[in-house]
Formats: C-alpha cells, structure tokens, sequence
C-alpha cells in the first residue's frame, strides 16, 4: 500500500530523470497545485505555472535528486502533511556530483491508490 513519503520518492525520481510528464504525474489531478523550489524565481501555482517551471528547471545541464533521512508524517484521512530532512545531489551532465542538504514539505493527498502533490516546497537549509 502507498504511503505519503511515497510522494517525496517518486518526485525525486522524477527531479533524477528530468522526466516532466512522471514530474507531473506526482502532482494530483486540477489546477489547485503548486510548487516552491530554492530559487526566488522558482515559485508555481497552477497546472500551468507548474508545468512551465518544471519544465524550465528540467532543461538545465544539472539533475537534482534527494534522499529521505528523516521525516515527520501528520495524516489526516485521504490527506496528509510531510516535512523531511533529506540528502540532496546534483549531478551535472559532465558527470560532476555534488551533495547538499534537503528539505521537502508540502500537502499530499490521496489519489486513486497514489500519494499525490498538492503542495510541495523543495529548498536548501541556510
């Protein structure tokens, strides 16, 4: 059975292949969706919003992809809240890696057996 933190993986795995369709599909159905990276500019409400800065991000030279070490799950029914701690790497197309410290958060729900976005807030810990 699908959990929450199930989200965080697969949107990772998607953020690792620079995959916008799998990238969207970690996203739950309608508009009502929204996403906030680490850069000031990388704030998205709206399908459409969403799908024009992830497919900006995806077009770098860079993949980025994170790891859960730990994470604090508060569910409520078909909904619920994550905020994790994570590993962060980016690997650039000439094969450099890099690792970074991550924190994913945001609003999931409950979709057809999947942990979908309904929020999500990616970014770097000062």
């Amino acid at each position: 059975m699908s959990e929450p933190l199930d989200a965080v993986r697969d949107l990772s795995d998607a953020f690792a292949a620079r995959d916008l369709g799998a990238a969207l599909a970690c996203f739950a159905p309608g508009d009502g969706v929204g996403y906030v990276g680490s850069e000031r500019d990388e704030t998205a409400s709206g399908r459409d919003a969403l799908t024009a800065l992830l497919g900006k991000v995806f077009l770098r030279d860079e993949a980025y992809a994170w790891k859960v070490t730990t994470a604090t799950v508060h569910r409520h029914g078909d909904q619920a809240y994550v905020f994790t701690d994570a590993e962060g790497e980016v690997r650039s197309d000439a094969g450099v890696v890099d690792e970074f410290s991550y924190r994913v958060s945001g609003l999931v729900e409950l979709v057809e057996g999947r942990w979908l976005w309904r929020h999500c807030q990616g970014g770097e810990p000062a």
